[in-house]
């Protein structure tokens, strides 16, 4: 699946250390490509491949500005079991520096993704724990334009599964880039119990026809206004 880990891990990282210190304050023409895009291609060639990815950070979260800088780390698919079936699991780690209120933390997690055989999400082990409650396959090929919902999950404190704790909901949107490339978004819609947003995040990557994929960067936006921006 395309993994938000370094979004989850700064923020999560900056709320931990920042209470009861200072607080901080702080276009280009597109083309529409008339190409076909393998997009299956392009998301079973990200799942199965091994990469370190350097990154860049900055945004404010609740009224303090952060910044740092690191390495996602993904790591190759392995056998395994996810809710009693026979599943492949990819790690991925985020190793780097953080940054806020003249503080400098060392910033480290990992994550756990979940597909199916056939490469269908089925769910995560991070901060919380997810299970997919309904997919579809990704579609072969996508234009320009193209949009859809790729699955629906549901979250929970831990594996026991005792407390829910809201919804995710991912879908896929490609946009104009280049008359030879496009832009690939990936849209998170996180909701709590009641149903409210409580956190949308939004990965880009530019894709060529062939399905080669190039991360760009990541934003991740609360309904109190905080944000982060990673750039790759």
């Amino acid at each position: 699946m395309w993994n938000r880990q370094v979004i989850f891990a700064m923020s999560l990282s900056t709320l931990l250390f920042a209470s009861g210190c200072g607080g901080g304050g702080g276009g280009s023409t597109t083309v529409v490509s008339t190409d076909t895009f393998q997009l299956r291609t392009a998301y079973v060639n990200h799942l199965t491949a091994t990469r370190s990815v350097p990154f860049t950070a900055s945004g404010t979260i609740d009224g303090i500005n952060v910044s740092g800088n690191g390495t996602v780390t993904e790591g190759a698919l392995t056998s395994t079991t996810f809710e009693l079936q026979g599943a492949l699991q990819k790690v991925t780690a985020v190793t780097g520096t953080l940054n806020a209120n003249g503080r400098t933390i060392p910033l480290s997690s990992s994550s756990t993704e979940f597909v199916d055989t056939n490469y269908n999400p089925l769910g995560s082990i991070g901060e919380e724990y997810e299970v997919v409650s309904s997919s579809v396959t990704i579609p072969a090929t996508a234009r320009v334009n193209s949009t859809g919902v790729w699955y629906t999950a549901t979250t929970y404190t831990t594996s026991a599964k005792l407390t829910p704790t809201g919804t995710s909901s991912v879908s896929f949107a490609l946009e104009p880039d280049t008359a030879s490339t496009a832009l690939l978004k990936i849209i998170s819609v996180d909701k709590n119990t009641l149903g409210s947003t409580t956190f949308t995040n939004t990965v880009t990557f530019r894709m060529t026809p062939s399905g080669t994929l190039t991360r760009i960067s990541e934003t991740g936006v609360w309904p109190s206004g905080s944000f982060l921006t990673i750039v790759y």
